[in-house]
Parts: C-alpha cells; structure tokens; sequence
C-alpha cells in the first residue's frame, strides 16, 4: 500500500491528473462546492490603494452602530434601503482620532432579512444592542443574544403594541418612514416616536417595562395625541404652538386636516440628536418630497418636549441638500464622546435617475461649535462603485494574458441624458495574482455610441473568432440592444438579434455541451427561454421549468463547470439575493438543484447581477457579483483541486482519463487542440481552445483504444498526452 502510495505521489509530480482524480474523486465530490468571499485583490483609482474595493458600494443608506465581534468596541451597519441589503464594517478608529472602517462580510449572514428600515437599541439592559427594523405597518424585533464573537439574534415580538385611549394599537411605521428610537423621557429604557400615518405629527409611545415589571422590556403606552407641539406640512412649513392634550382630546388632528400646505404622506426619516448632553433630544428628519435637512431644537423637558423654531438648511455652513429624502444619523464614530453626523438619502430606488449615488453618503465632524463636512462620498471613495446596478466580467481585453475586470453600469444622468457605461480595471500585477488600477470610466467610449441603461456584461465566442468577446447587453427607448467587443483597441459593434423584449437579459453560452453556440434568454418574470442554433427561433419558452418555481423567483444566472467534474453547474441568484447552485442536465434541459451547497451565508441584496470566471487563474470557476449599490464582491472557489499547481507547471491536462463518454481538457495557454491516432491519423481536427477555459471532448463515438491529444499553443509550442477511450 505504501509502495502504490509513493506510486501515485510520483505521478502527481509528473502532472498526471488522472490518476490524482482516480484516486481522489470520491472524496473531492463528498465534500461539494464550497465558496468564501475574497477581497486579497488590491485596487487603485490611481492614486491610491482603495481600503475597502470590494464593500459592494452604497446607494442609500441607513447607519447604526453595534458590537459585532464582541471586542467591546461598536462596530457599524451600513443597511441600503434600495437593496435591502446590511453591510458590516469593523471599527478600527483610533480612539478620539482618525475614523477607520474595514469592510467584513462574514457577519452578515447574522442577520434576519431586513427591509425599509433598521434601528439597533438595548431594550432590555443586557448591553447588547438589539434589532428594531420594519415589518408591515408597524416594528419587528429581534433580540441580541450574541456571546462573544458569536454574533447570533433571536425573534422577540413579529409586531408591537401599545395601550392607547381604548385599548391595545399597532405601533405604526409607515414602511417608507425611519422611526426614533430612544430614551426620550430620561428614565432608561427606550421609548418610540413615528409620525401619524397621515405624516404631519408624531405620536410618543412612551415605555412602561419598568412602571409595570420592574425591568427594561417592550410594553408601551401612547401618550397623547402628539409629541412636541408642531405639525409638519412640507418641506419649509411647520407649524408650532399647536398643544398635544394628554387626554386625547386635543385639535392636532383639525389643525393638519385644515392645512392649506397639507402634503400626502410618502415618508419621513427621523433621528434624535443632542449635542449639549443634556437628555433632552433635538430632532433632525427629511421628508420623501424634500432635498433639505430639518433640525429641531427641543426647548421643553424631559416629561414634556416642545419645539418653537426649525433650521430648515441643517447644517449650518454646509447644509443638505439631496434630490430627495434626507436622512441624517449621528454617531460616535471614534469614541470619543463627540459625534459624528452621517446623512444619505433614504430614498427606495431612482426613479428618473435624479440621485447621484456615487455621492450620496456624507460625513461631518463637530468642530469649534459647528459641523465641519469632511466627505461627501465617505466610504463610497474607498470602493469600487460605478453608481447603480453593477454588472461584471473579467476579460483579456488588452490581451496580455492576464484578466482585467470590466464593470457596467445601469446609467447616470449627465448633460445629455441619462447613459450607462462600462468602468475598465486593467490588472497590473500577474494572472495569479491580480492587481487593478483605474483606467476609464466609459470603456470603448460606449456612452457616447449609445443612449441606454441596464447594462448586462458577459463573454462569448460570438463571431467564431476562437477567442471569447466582450458581450454587452444594454436596454434602450427600442428594447435590448447586443454589442460585442474583440479586444481594448477595437471598435463595439452592434450584433443584430431579435425577438428581445424590454426587460430580456440575452446569455450565450454553449448549455448542451455540443460544441455549437447556444442562446438563453431569462426575462423579467424570471423565466428562461431557449432557442436554436440560429438565435432565432424559440426551442423552449420554458427552459428548465422556472416559471415551476414557487419558492424563488431567478435574477440572474452564469453556467460554469465549478467541479471539473465535465458537468455545467448552473449558478442562478434570485430577486431578494440569495445564491442557488444545481447540476445541470443538457439531455433533459434539467437542473438538479443542490440544497447543501454552503450559499446560506451569502445575500447580496436584490437586483444582483452575477458571471463566472477564473479571476486568480488557478483552474478554477469564481462568482462574480455586481450588486445593485454599484459595488462587485468575489466569492472565490474553494474546491479541492490540484489543478492549479499542474496546469502550472504543465501546458495540457486531461480529465478523466481513460473515459468512454467525454474527457476534459485544460491548457495554460490559448491554442489549437486535435485528437489523432497511433498511425496519425486526425480524428477531431483542429480546434480552439482558450487559457484555463475547460473544453468538453466527446468521446462516446470513438472506438475503444489508446489515442493521442496534441495541444498546439499561440507560441506554435507543441504538447501530446496519451487519451485512453474504454
């Protein structure tokens, strides 16, 4: 056993993969595909190293603070309301110094879904921060029970109630509204204020746990009418002196009603502020209408709050101003005992495309009595952020044989209208281990070429020119349109393809494994039509039964071989983000879906876009997410594979070997490759294959015997290895 050991650990050190799989197979296929995020890859603007590139970038966000591995020091959430996604940062800030925030997603997997809103309080006095976010019409809340490092939440109430005038009410929170949540009576536990659902007064549901029990909890009781004497009507009208009655008897509901300024409701953001430290808490909240940033001061008591006067343009010296919806969140970012002011707009998408969300996140400092603003892109400078809707590829596009990552976005407005472009990273380090530097921001210039939004980014050999282009996928005023692109210095051109409805999302990609071209086309529904090899007639308007699914709805898919097994996993993300992997079957047009595949982890929010490809070159398919906040993150392959070491050190590798259906072949180098026979005689002819890109061979029509593979590189470099066919 130890001599047939030796045997075998010698002809691994002579790249003879398929005795390595032989051996291995059944213990590589036990233990399935298993992703992790990596972010090793460094990344410049070109003029400096971005500290957090792949943070996945931020649209409109709402910020909090909490320890997240149980170090003592509060880390910070960074939750997007446009993907209702949570982003998870650690606090490495000096201590009363220079703020520093390093992107970590392996806490996010923690969290319980979330939409609309966040908010994180100790409600129960345990010194652990617990969760208070959205649900329909009113709160949900989960409770922290994290020990240590182990950050865990548990469900405590699905809705909460309060004791009003004639009984048990809803805490009402509109679903476009960010409550505030806080001690706001000085008596240490935390109270709630949220504006009416007409959204012109707020309502005080004021925490009774330690009146009634003697201990911090979550029984509330509505106190009056309103809180703080004011009615809100629009972006600059406020009225004050209108008196909240305690008894429920007061005229606040006939002074908004009479309004002549009355706006709809359609959301408020709120957040308490004190800066004198006195307990008595000021207000600061935008409405979904408005651009400006409002601060109340509070010049009432703790038992009664009341409001005279509103600085409309807050702050001072460098106000607020956002297409719409500003939200403001202070926090002690530093430890310092002094906050900081986060601001953002609150906004649920960009309808007409009026947000900047490259710039939406703002950072000011309180300096010498004032607010100082220090950033108005703060963390979203540090990140590759294309603005919205991320799509990306990594492609030789400069044909030096390494990757370079091409990230398309879905439009930003500018002096003529609103227009998608494609980013360019060029890798300026080595094919197995990437370095990017910035290069431009409208590849190809394709902004200037084409008015359209929604750009869709993949790879395929389109014109059969044996090298994979850039495929460009993009929506305009007359429904899809294809681009292609050979390489950096070639012009994109326009593919001509019908039948494509607004909305259609086109993939090329050979799915039966026959060697031909093959076109899938996901719509919005979320189901898959196929066609022919001419992309023009429907095969399948149905492809692999997705309008079955009940359970998710697909959003975007890539189909790769991530095993080497010579089977296309097919790789799909659904609408809210979470990822699914299944074994496809070409004959049945078949996925057998894989429910232990490890994904639990990973969510990505909605409207992600996702493509594989070998970024780090070690023979291996990766996941490439672009998500809807403009960022791209990597999940890395972790399969257990030597093929990277062989491939390496050997131009040509074949798997399994011998085999009576199909073989697969790998190459370090682009190149011809030609099946041929003891006498010489060729049995498949001559074709492409391009580097660390996996090429079925079909086998099944060859007669039993020994055979010769020879690979002929673009160096005109020649290797041949025996092919055994049983």
């Amino acid at each position: 056993m130890l001599q047939f050991a030796y045997c075998v650990y010698k002809y691994r050190m002579k790249n003879l993969v398929f005795l390595f799989l032989l051996l291995f197979s059944a213990q590589i296929l036990g233990q399935g595909l298993q992703f992790k995020f990596n972010q090793d890859i460094n990344v410049s603007n070109g003029k400096g190293i971005l500290k957090n590139p792949w943070a996945g970038g931020l649209n409109a966000v709402q910020f909090a603070q909490i320890d997240l591995n149980g170090d003592g020091i509060e880390d910070v959430l960074a939750f997007d309301r446009t993907n209702q996604k949570v982003f998870t940062y650690i606090n490495k800030s000096i201590l009363g110094g220079a703020i520093s925030l390093v992107y970590d997603p392996t806490y996010e997997k923690n969290f319980p879904f979330i939409e609309n809103w966040l908010i994180v309080s100790d409600f129960d006095g345990d010194k652990r921060k617990d969760l208070f976010m959205s649900t329909s019409a009113g709160v949900k809340v989960y409770r922290n029970i994290s020990v240590g490092s182990n950050l865990k939440f548990e469900i405590v109430s699905e809705a909460l109630f309060s004791e009003g005038f004639s009984g048990k009410i809803n805490v009402y929170v509109a679903a476009s509204d960010i409550p505030a949540i806080g001690d706001l009576d000085g008596d240490g536990d935390i109270d709630i204020l949220s504006f009416e659902p007409g959204g012109h007064y707020l309502e005080f549901h004021k925490n009774m746990s330690v009146e009634k029990t003697g201990q911090m909890g979550l029984q509330f009781q509505k106190v009056g009418d309103c809180w703080g004497n004011f009615i809100h009507n629009d972006c600059r009208d406020i009225l004050f002196g209108v008196p909240c009655n305690g008894t429920g008897n007061s005229s606040i509901a006939l002074h908004s009603n009479l309004s002549p300024n009355q706006t709809l409701h359609t959301g408020n953001s709120l957040s308490l502020l004190d800066l004198n430290k006195d307990g008595i808490k000021d207000l600061l909240f935008g409405h979904v209408t408005c651009s400006n940033l409002v601060y109340m001061p509070n010049t009432g008591s703790l038992k009664q709050a009341n409001f005279l006067k509103a600085e409309f343009d807050y702050p001072t010296n460098n106000p607020v101003s956002v297409p719409s919806f500003a939200a403001a969140f202070p926090l002690d970012l530093n430890g310092d005992g002094q906050m900081e002011l986060l601001t953002s707009t609150n906004a649920a998408d960009n309808g007409g495309y009026i947000q900047d969300f490259q710039n939406s996140v703002s950072l000011f400092q309180f300096e010498k009595g004032d607010w100082v603003l220090k950033s108005k892109n703060y963390l979203q400078s540090d990140m590759i952020d294309v603005g919205e809707g991320a799509s990306c590829v990594w492609w030789d596009g400069d044909q030096d044989g390494d990757l370079d990552l091409y990230v398309a976005n879905a439009g930003i407005r500018g002096p003529t209208g609103v227009r998608a472009s494609i980013y360019f990273f060029e890798n300026v380090g080595t094919s197995l281990r990437p370095e990017l530097i910035f290069k431009t921001d409208d590849f190809g210039g394709l902004s200037k070429l084409i008015q359209g939004t929604e750009i869709q980014l993949s790879l395929a050999d389109l014109v059969s020119s044996g090298r994979r282009q850039l495929i460009i996928s993009i929506q305009t005023f007359l429904g899809p349109e294809i681009r292609y692109c050979n390489s950096n210095t070639s012009e994109i051109k326009q593919y001509k393809l019908a039948g494509l409805s607004s909305g259609d999302r086109p993939l090329f990609t050979d799915w039966n494994q026959d060697g031909q071209l093959d076109l899938l086309v996901l719509e919005k529904s979320g189901r898959i039509r196929s066609y022919d090899e001419s992309f023009s007639k429907i095969k399948s308007a149905d492809w692999a039964g997705f309008s079955k699914k009940t359970d998710w709805v697909l959003q975007s898919f890539a189909l790769a071989d991530a095993d080497l097994d010579g089977q296309l996993e097919f790789i799909g993300i659904d609408k809210v983000g979470r990822l699914h992997v299944g074994i496809l079957d070409p004959k049945a047009s078949l996925i057998i879906w894989q429910v232990d595949a490890h994904l639990e982890a990973f969510n990505f929010g909605q409207k992600a876009t996702i493509s594989a490809s070998d970024w780090n070159q070690d023979g291996l398919m990766d996941i490439n997410v672009g998500l809807s906040t403009g960022g791209v993150q990597l999940l890395q392959n972790k399969f257990m594979s030597d093929l990277s070491n062989l491939v390496e050190n050997s131009s040509l590798q074949i798997w399994p070997n011998p085999s009576k259906e199909y073989v697969q072949i790998m190459t370090n180098e682009s190149g011809m490759y030609e099946v041929i026979d003891f006498m010489g005689k060729k049995i498949m002819a001559n074709a492409q294959i391009e580097k660390l890109i996996p090429a079925r061979i079909d086998v099944s029509r060859i007669p039993k015997g020994v055979y010769f593979l020879k690979f002929t590189s673009s160096k005109n470099q020649i290797s041949l290895k025996k092919l055994l066919v049983d």
